[in-house]
């Protein structure tokens, strides 16, 4: 009996290990990155804004989550990484704290002089275009920052040289961007 019971806690032991080997290889298995093409409703970013997709655009499922805050489309072979919080003070110390931000953290730096922009709703801000460091890889964008009382918004989009070759319907999802700050709390 005790060499069945031996091979019982063998037998045992081998499908642990395999169970080992086995579930992290079913776990790697990639899912999709990208969700299904959104439809023509406004995507909640959070903290009150939206934004009406340009035609075409996916959500990356991998970045994005909807009403938090953060949310990445995929449209016209540009990623359109979008941020939503709230700040607190003035605008100026907030859009400077962004593009440091972006030359800190994403190894990007503003090109010349930032130009002012205002969305459909009357939201306004800035944009300007971004250039890699040199000493890392890094592709080159365009940002905006749109503020509404204590509500911003920071758009990242790349790659694109200059914020002047964004494909127009990706510029106008950007100044579709619409900010309820009632709606944040």
């Amino acid at each position: 009996m005790t060499g069945w019971k031996n091979a019982g806690w063998a037998v045992l032991l081998l499908v642990g290990l395999a169970a080992l080997a086995g579930v992290p290889a079913l776990l790697a298995i990639p899912l999709p990155s990208e969700g299904a093409p959104l439809s023509d409703e406004r995507v909640d970013i959070g903290f009150g804004a939206t934004i009406a997709p340009p035609p075409g655009a996916r959500l990356d499922l991998s970045e994005s989550r909807p009403g938090t805050g953060a949310v990445t489309l995929l449209a016209g072979g540009v990623r359109l990484r979008l941020s939503a919080q709230q700040f607190r003070g003035d605008v100026g110390p907030y859009v400077a704290h962004v593009r440091h931000k972006l030359d800190r953290d994403e190894w990007l730096r503003p090109v010349g002089e930032p130009e002012r922009v205002t969305t459909t709703a009357g939201v306004s801000g800035e944009r300007g275009s971004l250039r890699g460091d040199d000493s890392v890889d890094v592709d080159p964008g365009c940002y905006a920052v749109l503020t509404e009382r204590s509500i911003g918004v920071v758009v990242l989009a790349t790659p694109v040289a200059n914020c002047a070759e964004l494909p127009a319907p990706v510029w106008a999802a950007v100044t579709s961007i619409e900010i309820d700050p009632a709606a944040a709390q």
